[in-house]
Formats: C-alpha cells, sequence, structure tokens
C-alpha cells in the first residue's frame, strides 16, 4: 500500500518514474504565463471596449482606470485568456503521452467506489474546515465575499450571466486543476514527500487567487484536489469535482 509520505517517482499518480515530465521550472512558467496571459489579454479587451465607446461616442475622453475598473471587461479579459492558455497547453500536453501522465484522459486507475470515498471523504474535510475558520477565526468576512461584489457589480444580462458562469465554474477549475496538480503537484512529488507536494502546490494555488484572509480556505480546497489527485491518479475527476465546487460556491452566494 502506498504511503502518502513516500517520495518522488513512487508518489507519482501516473507519470512514467523514468520520465522527465512535468518539471517544477515547466510547470511554474506555464502558471506564470497564464498571468502574463491575463494581464496582456485584459488591456486588449479594455483597449477593444475603449475605441469601440469612442466609435459610438466621437471625441468622448474615456478614463482607462475607469474601463479597468468594469468587472465584465476584467471577466472577459479572464475568459479570454484562459482559452489562448488552453489551447496552448493542449498543444503541448498531446505530445509525447503527457495528457496521459498527468491523469487526464481517465477517471481514476482505482475502483469508482473508492474514488468516491476518497473525494466525499477529502472534501468533506475541507469544507469542516473552512466551516470552523469561517466561524471562529474570520467573523464577519464571508468567505465568497469577493466572488459576491464581482457578481454583484454585474449587469444582469443573459451574456453577462453566461460569461460569468462560464469564467467561474468551467474556465477556472480546468485551468487551474491543470497547473496546480496536474503540472506543479506533479513535478513537485519528483523532489519531496507527497504530502509536502500536496500542501505546497495547494499554497501556491490559494495565494495567486490574492485574497489574504481567504487563503487558509483555499489552500484546504487545494489540499483536498490535491489528495485526491495523489490517490486516484485522476486529474479529470479532480476537474469535475472543482467545477462542481465553484457551482454550489455560486449558488450559495447568489443564495445569501
Amino acid at each position: 500500500m502506498t504511503n502518502i509520505t513516500e517520495t518522488s517517482t513512487q508518489a507519482l499518480p501516473l507519470a512514467d518514474a523514468k520520465s522527465s515530465f512535468p518539471k517544477i521550472l515547466h510547470s511554474l512558467a506555464w502558471i506564470a504565463a497564464y498571468f502574463a496571459l491575463q494581464f496582456a489579454v485584459t488591456a486588449i479587451v479594455i483597449a477593444i471596449a475603449i475605441g469601440a465607446q469612442q466609435v459610438v461616442e466621437p471625441g468622448t475622453a474615456i478614463d482607462p482606470a475607469i474601463a479597468l475598473s468594469n468587472p465584465m471587461l476584467i471577466i472577459w479579459g479572464l475568459v479570454a485568456s484562459a482559452l489562448v492558455q488552453l489551447v496552448l497547453m493542449s498543444l503541448y500536453l498531446r505530445k509525447d503521452g503527457r495528457a496521459e501522465a498527468i491523469g487526464l484522459t481517465h477517471f481514476g486507475r482505482i475502483p469508482i467506489g473508492t474514488t468516491l470515498l476518497f473525494a466525499v471523504g477529502a472534501l468533506l474535510v475541507a469544507s469542516l474546515f473552512n466551516f470552523i475558520y469561517a466561524t471562529y477565526v474570520v467573523t464577519g468576512i464571508p468567505l465568497q465575499d469577493e466572488m459576491t461584489k464581482l457578481l454583484a457589480s454585474i449587469p444582469r444580462t443573459p451574456v453577462n450571466i453566461a460569461a460569468g458562469l462560464f469564467a467561474i465554474t468551467i474556465v477556472a477549475p480546468l485551468i487551474e486543476e491543470l497547473l496546480f496538480r496536474g503540472l506543479l503537484q506533479n513535478s513537485l512529488m519528483r523532489h519531496m514527500p507527497a504530502w509536502a507536494a500536496i500542501m505546497l502546490s495547494a499554497f501556491l494555488f490559494s495565494a495567486v487567487h490574492m485574497q489574504l484572509y481567504a487563503m487558509p480556505a483555499l489552500m484546504a480546497l487545494g489540499a483536498a484536489f490535491g489528495f485526491i489527485y495523489y490517490k486516484t491518479g485522476s486529474l479529470r475527476m479532480t476537474i469535475v469535482l472543482h467545477m462542481i465546487n465553484n457551482a454550489l460556491a455560486l449558488a450559495l452566494t447568489q443564495a445569501i
């Protein structure tokens, strides 16, 4: 039976121990590229929006800072940059069996009942931690506060709603699992015990959300996904679970 304290090659969920894929530097480079793309593509989206507004209202001076505060422009920028990233990553992962090596082609190489047991158990532990943290540590600050404020500021048109749903429930989980579990966690496991790789990738996952008060909760969630991925070897499974989690969180923020 595999122990979670085992190191590198023994702890890899699927990748051949003799393979050099994935590497830490390559994984970090993909994460950096994602945020660079977000900045560049969002800037392009804002520039297009400003140009379109000036066509409609010639001679109107538009402050870029005001455009930058438009939540829908930010969301469209995130969606567009994520789609570009996914195209690039698909080209990268289709070579040399990389998609299979990170568990993107199946729902687990253990019985589905065992997979669901690990998934439910890990997510329940994370949920319990987050409940205690929200109730007794950061009282008065909802963990989904940023999402709630963002959604509240968006005009409720069908296109805006569809874009928001797509960004939060589809794009974000897919990109984050590819980057932080499929690439980063796998690469870290080659150099440290599995538990350390899971926790470090979960920490970085929480840090990039740039919500200091929510970092422990996000780290708990990332660790749960990392443990599920480690035990099942299926990135496809963690992507689906992450999508379900985000959909439930979105539904909760709209119900409050």
